[in-house]
């Protein structure tokens, strides 16, 4: 909004009404506002009676105007609330009526430009905040003449858009802008120049180094401090713009930090803030004052500091006094009276950097305002003339200054003092009246009409004369009328940016212009060139090739565009991934790491990519991290080689973050897992299969929650194998986990299988075959032993059956280790898990050979045989095949024995988490989408079917089988580079899944301890509450509950228990059929010769399939009715002796 005289009193108001400023200045202040309130009421008032100009239009001759819907009144002439809106606006009054013959009413004053906006938009209240009274479609006012609407150009646009048909047209600068600076009295401007030469009205003689400005100045001690606010109560305290000081000037000197959060400007005296040029001799200080709080104080501050200004900066109490009665500098905008008698010099600095004033930096100038005029939509219609007028008015910013100078010296109405200036100076305004054919040079004829302009004036009726725009000249014309001016446009190949132009000035090198009538050159785009002057097209450079920035002005500009790089020649090839490119990036500079035009300019290898340097444009993609540092080509970190930085020398690991000479641990590490391995295989025969005792039980309870840790981490450590870019706070564990599918690269294997990436792959891959034919070896030799201690031909491949179980996840993802192979950048593939080997090499066949074979046989063969032995089962058991069923124990023993078939989904679980990795392996977003379906799959058969036979592990199992999917989609969060806040929240994400699977995890150990503690059966009735999640019962209460309802069942007629059970639903129908199913195999003994258990029976495998080997082993096909009768009765008579074992473990036998 524009800064009137007016509003700066109002501003003064505000500062007393806040107690900004002490009580004896109120008075003052307050008949200052009055006076100038009196003057604006007086001059509203004043209505010249008589004419001005010599031959002017009476007043009874005047028009009004006329609207279509018949109505009559006269031209609005908004006025601006300040002096220069007054004295311009009467002088277009007196224009309009003694010269065009309009009546002209003043309407307003309006105290800003938005007040304007919506009075000349036909708004009948435009000052109202609330409602303006908008949306009429006759206006009342018509022109207003400055106006300040830099700071509305929002609400503009929005009067434009709301009310298109009324809102008001701009036509045009009022020919001078608004300035805002730091001025000087005239008188002092003259006297250091003809005293010393110095020209103070630029910023460079004010320089303390080479000028003496203080001469020509009162000093700071000649002035009152009561007339000066302390800097404590002033913008001096404002630590924002202090701290943007101390950053762009440097001088901690002149601000004080008084906390963390506080810095203010130092004022020594608590006065007056001294620039560092006369900081250390304050003689030599000159006075510069401002208003307000502290206009503009950070602005000069600045610029003190950094011109060597030898300012002394106060806040004045009486703005408008102080500057008149002290020699001093001075804050001011023009155009305004308050200091026209100073007549004050403007101070120039370099010009306003839009940049700089954007960051805080204010060292350049201010940037001057716009100051326009505006006219009604329908003026055009009802007075085109007078619009033209206003069109045409050019005031100079002195005739402004003059006139209210007068104003202010004589008091007399606006209206007077602008007769005065039309009588004084009626060259200035006559070429703004229309109608006018004889132009000036830098004007030229314009067609009204058609709303352009025209090469001659044969029929005059809609010439006139209107100033050459940017992109014409004025250019002679003579006709039988005389001389005259007319605008023809520039040629091609020139231009001109200027109004009144003579000529057009020819295109500079670098630039061109291809248009006519253009107003300036475009520089030569990206990409293009121009050696030549006056040029209308620019050359191109070669195909492929740009030029750094715009305006080039040589072929040597050209150069390869940034993702591009120079072979040679100026052939520019696409850098690709892994390689950053700059603009003009060359294959010489990629090499040598340095550029001609700064390291800008350099290229340079991606972290985490690799090339050779035979061939640096040929990238590698570095998978394990810390590995290839980037830069220049052959760079590898921590001394590893090979491409892509994967292998140590020989005789050496990597360790972290480089490669570490093999130390005499690791080596020894290895051997002793070896035996380790080697003695621990044939235990694990003796841990599975001991005798149904207490101890039997705790070694039970841990195995059991020790295979669903490691499954588990092998399935985390599968996800981790993904070509996905995980967290770093979480890219740790997955390495870690590596070493559950056996991924043994992190922990020194080469220390003992040597360099070759083949050798180390079939060492892991034999370990398989080597596992079974040693615990088949173990067997056969358990025979020279006595008889107590050997192996039991069932016994013995359920304990095979379990190694290649546990680690079947494993088996799996080492067997589809050669299938991944991921592309680099240059086109080639490599081994996911081995980087150092190239898909179809030699190394890569034998590789394949051996992990085919283990798929083949290993994993497709042992998941077969699991299958074929999951369906057979409930048949081997029904049939007293019993030790087919113990030989595959491993398979169901953990599982309630109406799931036993859980086992079979538990093995696929790995091999299909490892199949998207090696078949999409260059595709993260498939591999994401398939291992999410895998474990959403598994996890709805996990939650159907309930499998464990401890709850507490169904529900740590569905958790953790949760965590993972979740984990698993999250990571398609990371597919695209992220910052910031998403990046926060992708890592909070991953961190609180891998926290509640690490609880998880803990609650499995807890059970392990647990179980070493408590002598109870898993899944038994004495198990711990939280182990069951709910309070078991009694087998004598579920005994007598179960007979109770069996004798009523046996007292109902068979129509009264058809009936109920026919409302039955169907799940509870198959819940009653487990039930019975349950009761005929487990608790009620099948009387001999009686045959099948009935056939409403739901699959699930007798318990005693599992029971420990009597002397004589049933026949596997139609057992004898003598031997089920004898083996029934010892069951029964068991059940006698212990009547309450049954229940209390029901299928510890199942265990044995």
């Amino acid at each position: 909004m524009r800064i009137g005289y007016s509003h700066l009193a109002q501003a003064w108001a505000e500062m007393i009404v806040n107690e900004t400023m002490p009580r004896f200045h109120t008075r003052l202040v307050c008949a200052f506002c009055l006076l100038w309130q009196l003057r604006v009421a007086r001059a509203q008032a004043s209505s010249p009676t008589t004419t001005c100009l010599p031959a002017a239009i009476a007043p009874s001759q005047r028009q009004t105007l006329r609207h279509a819907n018949g109505e009559s009144y006269p031209l609005g002439l908004w006025i601006s609330d300040w002096a220069a809106g007054y004295v311009t606006s009467a002088v277009i009054h007196i224009l309009i009526e003694e010269r065009l013959g309009y009546a002209v009413n003043e309407t307003g004053p309006g105290p800003g430009a938005l007040n304007a906006f919506y009075a000349l938009a036909g708004c009948v209240d435009p000052m109202n905040l609330e409602d303006r009274g908008c949306g009429h479609q006759v206006t009342y006012n018509h022109i207003n003449l400055e106006t300040w609407g830099e700071g509305y150009t929002t609400e503009w646009a929005e009067i434009q858009r709301e009310y298109p048909s009324m809102a008001p047209i701009d036509v045009g600068s009022m020919g001078y802008s608004g300035q805002t600076s730091l001025f000087i009295p005239k008188q002092s401007q003259q006297e250091a120049y003809d005293q010393l030469g110095t020209a103070l009205d630029f910023f460079r003689g004010w320089n303390k180094s080479w000028s003496q400005p203080w001469h020509f100045f009162d000093g700071i001690a000649d002035v009152s401090r009561s007339h000066i606010y302390p800097c404590n109560e002033t913008r001096f305290k404002l630590t924002r713009p202090n701290e943007i000081y101390l950053e762009i000037t440097g001088d901690a000197d002149g601000v004080r930090r008084l906390s963390e959060n506080e810095m203010i400007a130092y004022c020594p005296d608590g006065y007056f803030w001294l620039a560092p040029a006369c900081r250390a001799n304050t003689s030599h200080c000159v006075p510069y004052f401002t208003g307000g709080a502290g206009w503009m104080l950070d602005d000069v501050m600045q610029k003190a500091a950094a011109y060597n200004m030898p300012f002394a900066v106060a806040v004045a109490r009486e703005y408008g006094v102080l500057p008149t009665k002290v020699r001093s500098t001075f804050y001011w905008w023009t155009p305004d009276p308050t200091f026209l008698e100073l007549d004050p010099v403007k101070i120039v600095f370099p010009e306003y950097d839009f940049n700089s004033y954007s960051v805080g930096d204010k060292r350049t100038a201010i940037q001057d305002g716009r100051i326009t005029k505006l006219v009604s939509q329908d003026l055009s219609t009802l007075a085109p003339r007078v619009e033209d007028l206003i069109r045409n008015v050019r005031f100079h910013v002195d005739d402004v200054n003059l006139m209210m100078m007068d104003m202010k010296q004589t008091g007399d109405s606006h209206l007077e003092v602008a007769c005065r200036w039309l009588k004084s100076n009626t060259g200035s305004w006559e070429t703004w009246l229309p109608d006018k054919t004889k132009c000036f040079a830098g004007y030229g004829l314009y067609d009204i009409s058609l709303m352009d302009f025209a090469f001659e004036r044969e029929d005059p009726t809609y010439r006139e004369c209107r100033p050459c725009t940017s992109g014409r000249y004025s250019s002679p014309l003579s006709d039988v009328k005389g001389a005259t001016y007319v605008c023809n446009p520039c040629e091609p190949g020139t231009s001109q940016p200027s109004f009144l132009a003579l000529f057009c000035e020819p295109c500079q090198l670098g630039e061109y212009q291809n248009f006519s009538g253009s107003d300036n050159c475009n520089r030569c785009e990206i990409g293009k060139y121009q050696d030549r002057r006056g040029s209308a097209l620019c050359d191109v450079c070669p195909p492929g090739s740009i030029t750094l920035g715009l305006g080039s002005v040589s072929p040597s500009d050209c150069g390869c565009k940034a993702g591009f790089i120079d072979k040679g020649n100026l052939t520019c090839v696409e850098c690709g991934e892994g390689l950053e490119c700059p603009a003009l990036a060359t294959v010489a500079s990629l090499q040598t790491g340095t550029a001609e035009l700064g390291e800008d300019f350099v290229p340079y290898i991606r972290e985490n990519f690799f090339s050779t340097v035979e061939q640096p444009l040929d990238l590698y993609r570095c998978l394990q991290p810390f590995r290839c540092s980037g830069g220049r080509p052959g760079s590898c970190s921590g001394g590893a080689t090979n491409v892509a930085c994967t292998d140590c020398r020989d005789g050496q690991t990597w360790a972290v973050d480089k490669c570490k000479d093999c130390s005499a641990f690791q080596v020894g590490g290895w051997i002793l897992a070896f035996l380790v391995l080697c003695l621990g295989l044939p235990s694990i025969y003796y841990v599975l299969t001991s005798q149904t005792t207490a101890k039997a039980s705790v070694l039970f309870t841990t195995t059991c929650a020790c295979g669903m840790t490691i499954s588990m981490l092998q399935s985390m450590g599968i996800v981790g194998m993904m070509t996905v870019d995980f967290p770093l706070q979480i890219r740790g564990i997955f390495e870690f986990l590596q070493i559950f599918v056996f991924d043994m690269a992190n922990f020194a294997f080469s220390c003992v299988a040597g360099g070759r990436v083949s050798v180390r792959y079939v060492a892991s891959v034999l370990c398989f075959p080597a596992a079974v034919l040693w615990l088949s070896a173990c067997a056969t030799l358990s025979k020279f032993l006595p008889k107590s201690y050997r192996w039991e031909p069932s016994k013995t491949k359920s304990t095979i059956g379990q190694v290649l179980q546990v680690g079947f996840s494993t088996m799996s993802s080492i067997s589809m280790a050669p299938l991944t192979c991921f592309s680099h950048p240059n086109g080639i593939y490599s081994i996911l898990k081995f980087p150092g080997a190239t898909c179809g090499s030699e190394e890569h066949i034998i590789m394949e050979v051996a992990g085919v074979t283990l798929l083949a046989m290993g994993v497709l063969g042992f998941l077969a045989l699991c299958t074929w032995a999951v369906v057979m089962m409930p048949k081997w058991s029904g049939m007293g095949l019993h030790d087919r069923v113990r030989s595959f124990r491993f398979l169901v023993f953990r599982f309630r024995l109406d799931s036993w078939w859980f086992g079979v989904p538990l093995l696929m679980r790995g091999p299909l988490l490892s199949l998207p990795i090696a078949l999409a392996t260059d595709h993260p977003p498939v591999q994401i989408v398939c291992a999410t379906l895998v474990l959403l799959v598994f996890l709805t058969v996990q939650s159907r079917s309930w499998p464990w036979k401890v709850p507490l592990l169904n529900v740590l199992d569905c958790l953790m089988s949760v965590c993972i999917t979740l984990l698993v989609a999250s990571a398609a969060l990371h597919l695209d580079a992220i910052q910031g806040s998403m990046q926060d929240f992708a890592d909070a994400v991953s961190t609180v899944l891998m926290g509640a699977l690490g609880v998880s995890l803990l609650l499995l150990v807890t059970m392990t301890c647990s179980a070493l503690v408590f002598r109870a059966a898993l899944g038994g009735q004495k198990e711990l509450l939280l182990f069951n999640l709910q309070q078991m019962p009694t087998p004598a209460d579920v005994s007598s509950q179960l007979k109770a309802v069996t004798a009523r069942l046996l007292s109902m007629d068979e129509r009264d228990v058809v009936k109920p059970l026919g409302t039955l639903p169907v799940y509870d129908i198959n819940l009653l059929i487990a039930s019975l199913s349950l009761l005929t195999v487990e608790v009620v003994p099948t009387a001999p010769g009686t045959g099948s258990r009935g056939s409403l029976r739901s699959s699930r495998i007798d318990s005693s399939s599992f029971a420990p080997s009597k002397a004589t082993v049933v026949e596997p096909v139609e057992p004898k009715v003598a031997d089920v009768s004898e083996h029934n009765r010892e069951e029964r008579s068991s059940s006698r002796a212990e009547p309450l074992q049954s229940f209390k473990e029901p299928v510890s036998h199942a265990f044995v």
